[in-house]
């Protein structure tokens, strides 16, 4: 008996050290009407001067992202050459922070164990003109020792729906 309340009381306190959470601002994001006529050429990602991120990580950020509208919006990478489509934009994303919480920062900050993804999401057309723009944030932080478990590519799935949300 006493070892389910001790287990209760560390589950209850793992959960309440920890935080997520997911930010989509929209400063000129897609109206309704353009997402319903919508289609996409292609999904692009950089980074921004400052961000480090390992060229895997953002090759397999952009390869989910992709696999993530098809499964919400098969039909947004449809032939855009069909007669009375309008016109196709490529979806970029320019990652102004890439924060993987790798061990030597934990150990740095002990008390927090940070995860941070952010980007501006670009829709552009043909002729490279900026049509939408999006900010996407995904964090999740710990507590203490708990920040330790923290896990990037959890928080790379969570932050790929929001970016594939944009577009339905």
């Amino acid at each position: 008996m006493k070892s389910c309340a001790v287990t209760a009381v560390v589950a209850c306190a793992i959960g309440l050290a920890s935080c997520a959470g997911n930010d989509i601002g929209s400063a000129g994001s897609l109206s309704a009407d353009q997402r319903k006529s919508l289609h996409l050429a292609g999904v692009t990602a950089e980074t921004a001067r400052d961000v480090r991120m390992e060229k895997e990580a953002l090759a397999r950020i952009v390869q989910r992202i992709r696999a993530d509208i098809m499964a919400q919006a098969p039909d947004v990478f449809a032939n855009a050459a069909m007669p009375g489509t309008s016109p196709t934009l490529t979806m970029k994303l320019i990652f102004t922070d890439y924060d993987n919480g790798d061990h030597a920062s934990r150990f740095e900050r002990r008390n927090v164990g940070t995860t941070r993804i952010d980007a501006d999401v670009l829709f552009i057309d043909e002729s490279g003109r900026t049509v939408a723009r999006s900010q996407v944030a995904t964090h999740f932080g710990s507590g203490g020792d708990v920040g330790l478990t923290t896990n990037i590519l959890n928080v790379e799935d969570d932050f790929e729906m929001a970016v594939a949300r944009l577009v339905r």
